[in-house]
């Protein structure tokens, strides 16, 4: 068999988060306090983004803003976005070959926003924690905490994507017409 590439990987835990989907909070397994080493397989990824999910509604209930509802072509869109900064190593809401947000979502949407956070080192062990942490972040910036409490927002996607001890996280939100 040969060598796995970098790439290789990032794309096969892309693949295998994308097909793990717990429905409700009750199904978000909880932590066992592990180490930041090794890199956290595809199913902790995707409880930091259900995480990271319900947190957003979350925030949103405590303003009366209405539930934003989970949008899987939004979610993969956000993993592919947080995949590919790690992959090229940039950092930006535009691709360096110029895609933005609106280019790499499925045409149909009314307006789009998105939050991008950068981690390293991270606690690997406690998705929640990590959910709570990059929440919090955009919490505490205007620009990001101006589109979690975005009333016009119907839809989010969140994806989450490591590559050795770096992380990257995506929220993209849609008004859904």
């Amino acid at each position: 068999m040969g060598k796995l590439t970098k790439p290789a990987v990032i794309l096969s835990l892309i693949l295998v988060t994308w097909a793990w989907l717990p429905r409700v909070w009750g199904q978000w397994p909880g932590s066992d306090g592990g180490a930041a080493w090794p890199p956290p397989a595809a199913q902790f990824l995707q409880e930091v983004a259900w995480g990271i999910y319900w947190l957003t509604n979350d925030q949103r209930q405590r303003w009366g803003l209405a539930a934003l509802a989970w949008d899987e072509s939004l979610a993969a869109a956000a993993r592919w976005h947080s995949g590919d900064m790690l992959q090229r190593r940039f950092f930006s809401h535009d691709t360096p070959d110029g895609r933005s947000l609106t280019d790499r979502l499925a045409p149909g949407y009314t307006r789009a926003g998105e939050n991008i956070w950068s981690g390293s080192g991270m606690n690997y062990g406690d998705s929640r924690l990590l959910a709570r942490e990059i929440v919090t972040g955009w919490l505490a910036s205007p620009g990001h905490r101006a589109n979690i409490l975005d009333p016009g927002y119907t839809h989010l996607g969140v994806g989450i994507a490591a590559q050795g001890p770096e992380i990257r996280a995506t929220q993209d939100f849609v008004q859904a017409h």
